[in-house]
């Protein structure tokens, strides 16, 4: 009878697994099947269109590579439905999103409601790796409830209309991070999670300069979690993978730029940006010129992008270097500028008010939504941090990514829109403080 009842329970355990599995993967589609939903719902509610700034050199860029010019702009301000190519050779923000873009339309054919909808994908196919990412840190439960808050939340969805780079990057980086758990300790023997890790990382870094802050994620994870040895080998072949993916960019750059180039020149912009005499912290466009040009002065111009890349540079630095006193003031402004508010999307989905939201009363209580929305994720995340926070590489790598995020964007410069990419890190947290505390009340009521 003793054997029947081992036999019995050994058989049932992987029944009980397998039950289990299939039980979360429906959560987990189902999850991601509503994401999906309400994001298209949003993309095909709203008339956002890409006109001027990042969105409409993403969207002009993407048109030129689909339609055979190459990765070129317009030295001319070009509108949504006008004939943009053939352009200049550009490199002034980062090409994934506008070569995934491209690619893209060669099957969806060019358009921007087909754009907005690749946006509403990849942010539904963020959801199962922010519930991979969760079940790592802190168990089934936890990531289930974490990949449900962003499925739902309105802020992730807001942006998705916009023509950002933010969905394909958040994928990207949420996938790195979960891969990055998932395999935690760096061996030669398995060398490939690493590999991978790195492409993610070039990949990210390829869609947004943000995604360069995963490497130094990852070295303070390994060496919390392995030793400095594994923590050298997990960051040399995955730097090494990370340049494989990003070196092809950077030749090109080269040779079509005649200039050291790795990712964008905007980068230059954005550090004097953060690092000048008239500086706020925020995005704001400084009074010094380069060649009778200022930053506000059509500052991708295809002719021009690389010397004000170099100079703009140079002076940042100098400033940095030179006004300790400012740069210190500067820090506490860029991190509140990162994290301040979240109604700043209504200008890009009303594009400046020229394509408003219906009904009025929506459009006027959307504002409030969203900021009510990200401080209460924000507020939940913080107030319950001693609750999720633990003295171990996992328990702390929700910390390290947002403290590795912020000082990024202490070397840059502060925006709102920045911290969009932390609302997945956001949402498991406070769904494993929200998970702890309901485990000690009920285990108070129990007592």
């Amino acid at each position: 009878m003793a054997g029947r009842s081992l036999a019995g329970g050994a058989e049932a355990l992987p029944r009980v697994s397998l039950r289990r599995l299939s039980t979360t993967l429906r959560w987990v589609a189902g999850l991601t099947a509503v994401g999906l939903t309400l994001r298209l719902v949003w993309v095909f509610y709203t008339d956002t269109i890409p006109l001027g700034g990042d969105p409409g050199w993403y969207y002009v860029v993407a048109i030129n590579v689909a339609k055979g010019h190459g990765f070129v702009s317009n030295a001319q301000a070009s509108l949504v439905g006008v004939e943009v190519g053939p352009g200049e050779p550009t490199a002034f923000w980062p090409p994934a999103y506008s070569l995934v873009l491209a690619g893209y339309w060669k099957v969806a054919g060019i358009g921007i409601e087909s754009a907005k909808v690749l946006n509403a994908v990849l942010g539904a196919l963020t959801i199962p790796f922010v519930y991979l990412l969760g079940r790592e840190l802190y168990g089934r439960r936890v990531a289930l409830a974490g990949a449900a808050l962003f499925a739902v939340f309105p802020n992730a969805i807001a942006w998705v209309p916009v023509l950002f780079p933010e969905q394909l990057f958040v994928l990207l980086f949420v996938a790195a991070l979960w891969l990055l758990v998932a395999h935690p300790v760096p061996t030669v023997e398995r060398w490939w999670p690493l590999a991978a890790f790195g492409l993610l990382v070039g990949a990210a870094t390829l869609t947004r300069g943000q995604g360069a802050v995963l490497v130094p994620i990852a070295l303070t994870y390994w060496l919390m979690r392995a030793g400095w040895r594994p923590a050298l080998l997990g960051s040399a072949v995955s730097l090494a993978a990370a340049a494989a993916i990003i070196s092809p960019w950077t030749a090109r750059n080269w040779l079509e730029l005649d200039a050291f180039v790795p990712i964008a020149t905007n980068s230059g912009a954005a550090l004097r940006a953060g690092h000048a005499p008239d500086s706020i912290g925020t995005t704001k466009w400084t009074e010094d010129e380069i060649d009778g040009f200022r930053m506000d002065q059509s500052l991708y111009r295809p002719d021009w992008e690389v010397k004000g890349y170099r100079e703009y540079t140079n002076r940042a630095i100098e400033y940095a270097f030179t006004h300790p006193g400012h740069e210190l003031e500067l820090t506490g402004s860029k991190i509140y500028h990162l994290y301040r508010t979240d109604s700043g999307v209504m200008p890009w989905l009303t594009n400046l008010g020229a394509y408003p939201i219906r009904p009025a009363a929506l459009q006027d209580a959307l504002p409030s939504l969203f900021d009510a929305s990200y401080y209460g994720l924000l507020f939940a995340a913080l107030a319950w941090a001693p609750l999720w926070l633990r003295r171990s590489a996992n328990g702390l790598l929700i910390a390290s990514v947002v403290a590795w995020w912020t000082v990024f964007h202490i070397v840059f410069l502060g925006e709102p829109r920045y911290h969009v990419p932390l609302y997945p890190v956001f949402a498991i947290a406070a769904a494993a403080g929200g998970a702890a505390l309901l485990d000690r009340l009920h285990g108070r009521i129990i007592v």
